[in-house]
């Protein structure tokens, strides 16, 4: 006991140094940018970050509204984001704020919690953010940031389209006019509810609504979806502003519509984190969800936009970055901040050339949060609804999930399992149950590792055998593929079939090709040997490429086996490992020297070594 024990010790203390050895992000990388800034870097940095801030300013009060939290959340979130990511990053690459996808899945969040008001959604807001900012520190400092590149595209479209069914939901019917009970109602529900309004449809928000839509869509294509949607809303609040003074002119004091109003301001909105044990344990699933999220979207684009400037960039860094902006984030009400395809886009295509520009930006869009929030309570409750839902359409990538439809079975497997778990059940959950589903299926692929029987035969020859024939005293197995625990089964199913063979005195396991072993596996060769040993057979490992044997060391197989009975890989003599496991082999047999003779070559691990003469070499 105690002696594993310490193994279990020394295995901890092995990791914990390979951990320390691992270079950490930098903090404040900004100061590298400071030492070469130039006056003509600083202009084309100010005016992009203006153009980027004109594009985030109503685009974060659209998710916050997609999210169901008061709109000064997604104001601050953006703004604090995209003044502290660069400060860690000392990157251009990646501009930061609330993205489609992470407000659709703090929708689901809220939705499993019971969370139904703004304000219930707003203070639980601070707990999700603070642990998501917890994740991504780990993920940053212990190097994982490259694991999010195992969840599948195809379970983020499906997550994508799903979650744009629900937000759709939400937002008709603030677009119509309707009671807000209706906002829990799936999309059918919702749907039908508005079939049944009839002539309730004719009023102002809808009026308003169906301004904002139009007005988008003429403005575009000549100015871009950030300045289409800024336009939008300028002339949905004028509107309703002017429709709004003419009916108190006229003696009436009620509102036309619903507004921002008190969700545009900071006292409204503000909560700190609760570290209550019952709300961080159940955060934990969906903060885990967000955070690899965020990755994903992260690293994504910053690839990208390195890939348009051919400017460097650390994805562990940049994950370190997005840390801090939602460690900041929780403590001043913000919303989670991601990576921003479009502002991302945006930065590159406006002529950023520094971290500075994402600073100018930040510091831009609190100023107008702070300072203008009065005009941002003015805004129509139905031109953002509206909004949300053109973007939300804008967003789902159709080819692409017409692509996968089209492709393999296992692809539309997986985009239909996880769209229609991404409607049933929390988003977070669609998530990872997507993803399982996909490592299942490649689990299953590669757990059918393929093992060529073949006998040594008293004439001194290898052949492969033939099917149903029984084998020699001396029967070799070659192995090829992985043998992970999924591969266990399989692989004992030909390990059996070969060991129940009554002829069968030595078994030679080639180990060449064979890739992945774990602990499951060991133990599968090490029944096996005691197996064969109780009977006075034996069993050979040979062809055993470093990472092999010293799996097989640190687990004693040595023991069960018998260390004459490991034959490492020689890679200067491809053939000398065989050769001299069909010596052992030979010798344990009682048989005398013969001479080994290739007859075919049904495998290339039987390939002929160039010191041979003719057809023979002797072993």
């Amino acid at each position: 006991m105690s002696f594993a024990f310490n193994q279990f010790l020394s295995a901890i203390a092995n990791l914990w140094r390979q951990i320390k050895a691992h270079p950490r992000p930098e903090f404040f990388a900004i100061r590298n940018v400071a030492r070469n800034v130039t006056q003509s870097n600083l202009k084309a940095d100010f005016l992009a970050g203006i153009n980027v801030a004109l594009l985030a300013f109503p685009m974060s009060m659209a998710f916050a509204m997609k999210a169901g939290l008061p709109v000064w959340c997604g104001l601050v979130g953006c703004g604090v984001a995209a003044f502290v990511v660069p400060i860690f990053t000392g990157s251009s690459n990646l501009s930061a704020g609330p993205t489609n996808a992470s407000a659709a899945l703090l929708l689901g969040t809220f939705a499993s919690l019971g969370a139904i008001s703004p304000d219930l959604r707003a203070e639980v807001l601070p707990t999700l953010v603070l642990m998501t900012g917890v994740f991504l520190l780990l993920a940053s400092w212990l190097r994982l940031s490259g694991f999010a590149d195992f969840v599948p595209r195809t379970v983020i479209f499906a997550y994508i389209a799903a979650a744009a069914l629900r937000v759709i939901a939400l937002q008709l019917p603030y677009t119509v006019g309707l009671p807000d009970e209706l906002a829990g109602l799936n999309l059918f529900e919702v749907l039908w509810q508005i079939l049944k309004s009839g002539k309730a449809l004719l009023n102002p928000g809808c009026g308003l609504a169906v301004v904002t839509g139009i007005t988008f869509y003429i403005l575009k294509k000549p100015f871009g979806t950030g300045k289409a949607i800024l336009g939008a809303v300028t002339v949905a609040t004028f509107g309703a502003i002017i429709v709004q003074n003419v009916t108190l002119a006229q003696g009436s004091s009620r509102e036309i519509t619903r507004y921002v109003g008190d969700a545009a301001h900071s006292d409204k909105a503000i909560y700190l984190p609760d570290f209550s044990a019952a709300k961080l344990s159940a955060l934990f699933s969906p903060a885990l969800a967000l955070a690899i999220l965020i990755i994903i979207e992260g690293t994504a684009n910053a690839r990208a936009s390195a890939l348009k400037t051919g400017r460097p960039s650390d994805l562990h860094q940049e994950v370190f970055g997005l840390s801090m902006a939602n460690l900041a984030c929780a403590f001043s009400g913000g919303m989670p901040a991601s990576g921003s395809i479009s502002r991302s886009a945006l930065n590159v295509s406006s002529g950023a050339k520094t971290a500075y520009a994402s600073l100018f930006c930040g510091t831009v869009i609190l100023a107008f949060a702070y300072f203008m929030s009065k005009w941002v309570a003015l805004v129509p409750l139905a031109s953002l609804a509206m909004l949300v839902i053109l973007v939300e359409i804008e967003l789902v990538n159709f080819s692409a999930i017409k692509l996968i439809l089209k492709s393999g079975r296992q692809d539309r497997v997986v985009f239909i399992v996880t769209f229609l778990t991404a409607l049933l059940a929390p988003l977070d959950v669609a998530i990872f149950f997507g993803t399982a589903v996909a490592i299942a299926f490649y689990l299953r692929q590669t757990s059918q590792p393929d093992v060529v029987e073949y006998d040594f035969s008293e004439t001194g020859e290898i052949k492969k055998r033939a099917p149903g024939k029984s084998s020699t005293s001396i029967s070799i197995l070659h192995v090829e593929g992985s043998l992970h625990f999924g591969a266990t089964q399989a692989f004992h199913e030909h390990l059996r079939r070969a060991s129940a063979d009554p002829n069968l005195k030595v078994l030679i396991l080639k180990f060449r090709e064979a890739h992945h072993l774990d602990a499951n596996g060991v133990l599968l060769l090490r029944d096996l040997a005691e197996t064969l040993k109780s009977g006075n057979r034996h069993l050979i490992l040979c062809e055993l490429k470093p990472d092999t044997l010293q799996i097989f060391i640190n687990a004693d197989l040595v023991s069960s086996v018998g260390s004459d009975n490991f034959i490492p890989w020689d890679e200067s003599n491809p053939t000398a490992a065989l050769a001299k496991a069909v010596k052992r082999a030979r010798a344990l047999t009682g048989e005398s020297e013969a001479v080994l003779r290739v007859v075919i070559a049904p495998h290339p691990g039987l390939a002929r070594p160039a010191s041979a003469s003719g057809e023979d070499w002797q072993i």
